[in-house]
């Protein structure tokens, strides 16, 4: 039911940017709509394969329970506008650069699910460990870090302090488990005691 909503409110979303640019709704603006989204895309793209290639040394990626609607949306809304921006460039010819961009970026959402990389995080840099999950980011200072905890759906971050910074909403299998602990061990400067709870929730 969540990745049903999530879709819905995704054409929605991409419904209103149509109706802005066949408009003369924010005309001075609205040609450069397209451009920018393809960019993200092919941004993003390319992310993935240099991630995918492990040119990433300092990233360490897993899934989140919201991955599951992120991999099949992007095929959603991808065919979508291929279909969209085909009709227009056959019914509607005066269009003809904005239906091609429309098909364009449909294609490109489809190789972006083709290449999905979780948006689970771990990252070192400028001497900070920097993990995130959906709308949460947390930045903890290597030198502070103490102790880690790992269960399957959240990552429990604790300092010198005492003080936890949880990362939430996990899917992590077992083998991320060994991921992590390896990229921790081999990335910090720093002996981390990295505690294990595969079995519970």
């Amino acid at each position: 039911m969540k990745i049903i909503k999530s879709t819905i409110s995704q054409v929605i979303i991409i419904g209103f940017l149509i109706l802005i640019i066949f408009t003369d709704y924010l005309n001075p603006i609205k040609g450069f709509l397209p451009i920018l989204w393809t960019s993200i895309i092919i941004w993003s793209i390319i992310y993935s394969i240099n991630y995918r290639k492990g040119n990433a040394t300092n990233e360490l990626r897993f899934l989140t329970n919201n991955d599951d609607y992120n991999k099949i949306y992007p095929f959603v809304i991808g065919t979508l506008l291929s279909i969209g921006g085909v009709c227009t460039m056959i019914f509607i010819q005066e269009y003809l650069i904005f239906s091609s961009l429309m098909t364009l970026n449909g294609v490109l959402l489809i190789v972006s699910g083709i290449l999905f990389i979780p948006n689970g995080v771990i990252s070192i840099k400028d001497k900070e460990l920097i993990s995130v999950s959906g709308n949460q980011k947390n930045n903890i200072k290597i030198e502070t870090l103490n102790e880690i905890k790992l269960f399957k759906n959240e990552i429990i971050f604790i300092d010198q302090n005492q003080k936890k910074y949880n990362l939430e909403h996990l899917n992590l299998e077992l083998s991320d488990f060994s991921k992590i602990s390896d990229f921790i061990n081999q990335k910090l400067d720093k002996e981390i005691e990295i505690k294990t709870y595969y079995n519970n929730t």
